[in-house]
């Protein structure tokens, strides 16, 4: 199971000790808006092949996270590239059939919640 220590890891490649957070989850949610913006840039560069690298490291985070790593792809992550997907209709049309099973999902899920 990836925490949020593996997590920084994978998305930084160090971790650094803040005190007050012993578990890291501060210093996670801010690397993984760092991640999604990140991911969003690659979007209106329209650099998809890149973007899907990105991808792959989300769903790896998402697969095999603990809740709030799962959390923070989907609340965090997710909702960035969603932004920039409904505003690009051609950014959703390629970037869609690149993401996971499991992101679509809930990628889906936070697109069509609020018409609940």
């Amino acid at each position: 199971m990836i925490n949020e220590r593996i997590a920084l890891v994978m998305l930084e490649g160090e971790v650094v000790n803040e005190p007050g957070d012993p578990h890291h989850t501060r210093h996670y949610y801010k690397s993984i808006q760092a991640f999604a913006d990140a991911s969003a840039k690659l979007c209106e560069e329209r650099k998809f092949d890149r973007l899907k690298r990105f991808l792959i490291v989300a769903w790896t985070l998402f697969k095999d996270g603990n809740d709030t790593v799962r959390n923070g792809i989907t609340n965090v992550y997710l909702f960035t590239l969603s932004r920039v997907m409904d505003q690009q209709r051609d950014a959703k049309v390629n970037i869609e059939p690149l993401m996971p099973r499991e992101l679509r999902v809930e990628y889906a899920r936070l697109h069509y919640v609020s018409g609940i």
